[in-house]
């Protein structure tokens, strides 16, 4: 499940997807990585860039350093910043939740998908390969 981390003077969003795994949603165009209220998209979850979040969704352009390799983004905490709870509630809280929501979704399609390119590269006939 999602969570916020604080080191120093930032703060990270950290998925419980790995980058790999939401790129290769994305390469596929799952709608998993999007969450709907009725028919209206209301966050969504990506790569690009250098990363970043707004009320509307989170792109992903890091990972964390350890061996599960999950997707961040990091935001630099202001130096008049004095809560920093109350900062990471007001600039990550909502996206925490809807995160956490698509998460539930892409984690059953990224577990159908890998299955099916399995699938795939079994079907291939390979003359001469063991």
């Amino acid at each position: 499940m999602a969570n916020i981390q604080a080191a120093g003077g930032a703060v990270a969003l950290v998925s419980a997807l790995t980058l790999e795994d939401i790129r290769l949603l994305e390469e596929h165009g799952s709608e998993a990585l999007v969450l709907y209220e009725g028919e209206k998209e209301v966050f969504r979850v990506g790569t690009a860039g250098e990363g970043g979040i707004t009320p509307h969704g989170v792109c992903f352009a890091s990972a964390t350093r350890d061996g599960a390799r999950l997707a961040e983004v990091t935001l630099d905490v202001p130096a008049d910043v004095t809560d920093l709870r109350d900062f990471a509630a007001k600039e990550i809280g909502l996206g925490l939740f809807q995160l956490r929501a698509i998460e539930t979704q892409a984690s059953t399609a990224i577990g159908t998908l890998r299955q099916q390119l399995d699938e795939v590269r079994d079907a291939v006939i390979v003359p001469g390969a063991a």
